[in-house]
């Protein structure tokens, strides 16, 4: 087989491309940075849709919670318990109770601290913590702070009591006190309710300064 029949079997060399068709750095740099471009471009939507369902869901449920009424219930109850834990030893339903009879509820529950806080005073003074006398008027002074610090601590424990007492006598007290208004001709209720407070403090100041003078 000669030469020329060699050449003619070879296949022919593929054309080849112009230098401007061949994929260049820059091309592919190009190509990354706009499938980078598109790929944040969707993160984007994404994210902004999942943001916008949230505050649509979050709108909604101030009316839902509206439109419940055991959001409410919860929400009084909770009140009530931390109106509990502030006040373990006063009943909400007997100071509703007491302040019904007004002036009259506020008188009662008056004359029973004046009571209590006499009589303990001087059981405290007495017996609990008694002392010898002559100690001096600024030991008096000192005395007589840390034993009302006892008595205001025994008040806390006893206020139950004392108010279930108050609406008690509420309406003994009132009758009292209407007679006390007219008896000595006050112009109101309220004048008169004034002067019983006022005696009831004096009582129990001069009781509390005698007590510690005669100490000193």
């Amino acid at each position: 087989m000669s030469v020329v029949g060699v050449h003619r079997l070879a296949p022919p060399p593929p054309p080849l491309l112009p230098l401007s068709l061949l994929p260049t750095p820059h091309a592919s740099i190009g190509f990354f940075s706009l499938s980078v471009a598109a790929a944040n471009q969707s993160l984007v939507h994404r994210s902004h849709r999942l943001v916008t369902s949230f505050c649509q869901s979050a709108s909604h449920k101030p009316d839902d919670a509206e439109a419940d009424p055991s959001v409410h219930q919860g929400e009084t109850t909770l009140d009530n318990n931390a109106t509990r834990r502030k006040n373990p030893f006063v009943s909400q339903e007997l100071l509703k109770k007491l302040k019904r009879y007004g002036l009259s509820g506020v008188l009662s529950y008056g004359l029973l601290n004046t009571v209590y806080y006499s009589t303990a005073f001087l059981l405290v003074w007495f017996y609990v913590a008694p002392a010898p006398g002559k100690m001096g008027y600024l030991a008096a002074a000192e005395r007589f702070v840390k034993v009302m610090a006892m008595v205001w601590a025994g008040s806390q424990v006893t206020k139950l009591v004392r108010i279930g007492g108050a609406v008690a006598l509420a309406p003994i007290v009132d009758r009292g006190l209407s007679w006390f208004t007219v008896k000595y001709k006050f112009e109101s209720q309220g004048k008169a309710f004034g002067a019983m407070v006022g005696i009831c403090l004096g009582l129990a100041l001069i009781l509390f300064l005698v007590v510690t003078l005669l100490w000193a």
